[in-house]
C-alpha cells in the first residue's frame, strides 16, 4: 500500500502542476490537500459506521467500492497533460544531474526542515502527559485526541489558503514563515501550560504549519523546476520528505526517552528553525517568472 502512494504522489503532482496556469499553483495544491483530508477524515468515520452496524469484515470489503469509484474517474474524467507532447524521454541519472541548483539548495532546506518534523501523534501523546495530572490518565487521553482532531481539521481548512497567499505574496516567503511556525510550535509545547485554552491554540498552529509546508513546498518546487524533469524533482522531493519523516520521529523519540519530551522539542524546534532560514535563501533573490515556466 505504501509503495503504491510512493509511487502515485509524484505523478499526481506533475500533473496537477501541468493542469493549471502557474500563477494559481499554489491554490490547485491546497485545493489537493483540502480535498484530501476531507476523505481521510470522512473515511474512517464511514468505516467505523459500518464496522459499528455491520462487522469489520464488510466495512473492509466496501472499502473497495470509493477506490473503484477513483479509477473510473480517474480514467475518464482526467485529461491527458496539454504538455504530453513535449516529453522526452531521459535516463534516470540524466534527469538527476539536470535538477537546477536552485532546487537541489531548496532540498537541503526541506531536508533539514524534515528532520524535525516528526510525527504529529507524538502531540496526543504530550498533551496527555501536560493534561494527566489535572484531568486524570484516561480523560487526558480523550482530550489530548479531540485536539488533534482540531488539528486535522484547521490543516484542511488552511491548505487553500495558504495556497492563494502563496500565489500572492509569493511561496518562498510563505514556505519560509511556515517552517518557522513549526519551530515556534515545537517551542510551545515544551513550556505549555496544563490549560485547553493554550493547548487548543498550539494544536491549531501545529495544523496550520503543516498545511502551508505541505501546500507550499510543491508548489515553490513547481517554481523551481523545468517542465521536462518536473517528475524527477517530486519524487526526489518526497523521497527526501521521506527520508526526513523517518528520522526525525527516530531521532524525537529517542530524545523524549533517553533526556526529555523538552530535549525532543528542542531538536526539532532547532532544526525546523535551520530548514526556515535556509529556505528563505533558496531560489535565488526572486521567484522565476510565470513565463519562464512556460
Amino acid at each position: 500500500g505504501w509503495m503504491g502512494r510512493g509511487a502515485r504522489g509524484p505523478a499526481r503532482d506533475v500533473m496537477l502542476s501541468d493542469s493549471v496556469e502557474h500563477a494559481q499553483i499554489g491554490r490547485a495544491f491546497g485545493f489537493e490537500r483540502t480535498m484530501d483530508t476531507i476523505g481521510a477524515i470522512l473515511g474512517p468515520a464511514g468505516a467505523a459506521a459500518l464496522a459499528a452496524s455491520t462487522s469489520v469484515a464488510i466495512a473492509m470489503r466496501w472499502t473497495l467500492v470509493p477506490g473503484v469509484l477513483a479509477v473510473l474517474a480517474f480514467a475518464a474524467l482526467v485529461p491527458a497533460s496539454v504538455h504530453s507532447g513535449e516529453h522526452v524521454a531521459l535516463p534516470f541519472t540524466a534527469s538527476i544531474a539536470r535538477l537546477p541548483r536552485e532546487f537541489r539548495r531548496f532540498m537541503m532546506a526541506v531536508g533539514l526542515f524534515g528532520l524535525g518534523d516528526f510525527a504529529h501523534t507524538l502531540l496526543i501523546l504530550r498533551a496527555a502527559q501536560i493534561l494527566a495530572p489535572q484531568y486524570g490518565t484516561v480523560r487526558a487521553g480523550a482530550i489530548s485526541i479531540a485536539l488533534f482532531t482540531f488539528h486535522n481539521i484547521i490543516y484542511a481548512a488552511a491548505c487553500y489558503p495558504a495556497g492563494i497567499l502563496g500565489d500572492k505574496i509569493g511561496r518562498r516567503k510563505i514556505l519560509a514563515f511556515g517552517y518557522l511556525l513549526a519551530a515556534g510550535t515545537a517551542l510551545g509545547f515544551i513550556f505549555a501550560p496544563p490549560h485547553l485554552p493554550e493547548l487548543i491554540a498550539l494544536f491549531g498552529v501545529a495544523g496550520l504549519y503543516v498545511a502551508i509546508h505541505d501546500t507550499l513546498e510543491k508548489s515553490f518546487a513547481a517554481d523551481l523546476l523545468p517542465r521536462e524533469i518536473r517528475a524527477t524533482g517530486y519524487g526526489v522531493l518526497a523521497t527526501v520528505n521521506g527520508v526526513g519523516d523517518f528520522f526525525s520521529s527516530i531521532i524525537v523519540g529517542f530524545l523524549w526517552s533517553a533526556v526529555s519530551p523538552a530535549a525532543g522539542f528542542a531538536y526539532a524546534a532547532l532544526m525546523t528553525a535551520l530548514g526556515g532560514m535556509l529556505v528563505l535563501r533558496a531560489g535565488g533573490a526572486a521567484e522565476p517568472s510565470v513565463a519562464s515556466q512556460g
